[in-house]
């Protein structure tokens, strides 16, 4: 595995939330073809990210960023984060897919989150990045991202793959590449089903067979936290993966997001062409400037 080791704790906090939004607008731009002719037409002026429309704020970027302004306000109130989330969806909602808009449209009639009978969303995954920022408390980052994840994602096994994703970002932050150990632990602990932890302890024993690409609408959590996990376990070329995801299409910018972050946080955005950084608009700027306040 290529990348820095010697990234400055800034540099890799901006990577990580400057990453997502950036991954987020990649996807975007070609979230919608189905198709390779509709994909290189979404490509025609090459792969660049699609900043949302003036005024409004994507899904993966606006409930993320409602956990980071709970996070540096000194604490995460559950009823509070919620209230932010559906004051968005209400207001705006860009890119919300089917289990979200379940999921807060039940917080927003009932003041509590789904059973498990709802399905489960990659937007849970998105929204609890941010808890990552939290790793050095372990048992807290854990415990709180899990129960953050169930208001979105009311299926135990999201839960738990929100948990694994940001164990993974919390280890790049530090500095950490191998972070398969500690989420199989997690997952032992946590008594996962053993279908889950199967196919997280899968992406360490083969390097050469990536996960299916997962499709906007349809993949669960599951599906796009074990895609990201295994390109940022595998995959040495942060730049060349995102180029590949919005090249492949029909991927979605909540699963851009965490493949984004991910890579942002294992070896910073400095290489990162400038014009997705620049094309990425006004999230990249807003994400910068909470990066450097969460090192504050």
């Amino acid at each position: 595995m290529t990348g820095s080791l010697s990234l400055a704790p800034d540099e890799r906090r901006v990577g990580f939330l400057v990453g997502a939004a950036v991954g987020a607008a990649l996807a975007a731009r070609t979230a919608g073809a189905t198709d390779a002719p509709a994909v290189r037409a979404a490509l025609a002026d090459g792969v660049v990210p699609l900043a949302p429309p003036a005024g409004r704020r994507r899904a993966a970027v606006a409930l993320a960023d409602g956990l980071l302004e709970e996070l540096l306000g000194g604490g995460v109130d559950l009823q509070r984060l919620s209230h932010r989330w559906v004051a968005w969806w209400r207001e705006d909602g860009l890119d919300a897919d089917a289990g979200l808009v379940e999921a807060l449209a039940h917080l927003a009639s009932f003041d509590a989150p789904l059973g498990e009978q709802g399905r489960s969303t990659a937007a849970a995954l998105a929204a609890t990045l941010p808890a990552a920022l939290a790793v050095g408390s372990p048992r807290t980052m854990v415990a709180g991202t899990f129960h953050t994840a169930r208001l979105l994602d009311p299926t135990p096994e999201g839960g738990l793959m929100a948990v694994a994703v940001v164990l993974a970002a919390g280890n790049f932050l530090q500095g950490r590449r191998d972070f398969i150990a500690d989420v199989l632990g997690m997952l032992r602990a946590n008594e996962a089903a053993e279908a889950l932890f199967g196919r997280v302890q899968a992406i360490a024993r083969d390097p050469r067979r990536a996960p299916p690409p997962p499709r906007a609408g349809q993949a669960d959590a599951i599906e796009v936290g074990c895609w990201a996990l295994w390109h940022a376990h595998h995959r040495p070329r942060a730049i060349e993966v995102l180029e590949a995801m919005a090249t492949t299409g029909g991927i979605s910018p909540d699963a851009g997001a965490v493949l984004g972050g991910l890579l942002g946080a294992r070896d910073g955005i400095a290489t990162w062409p400038a014009a997705w950084i620049e094309g990425t608009g006004e999230d990249a700027v807003l994400r910068q400037a909470a990066a450097l306040r969460a090192g504050g």
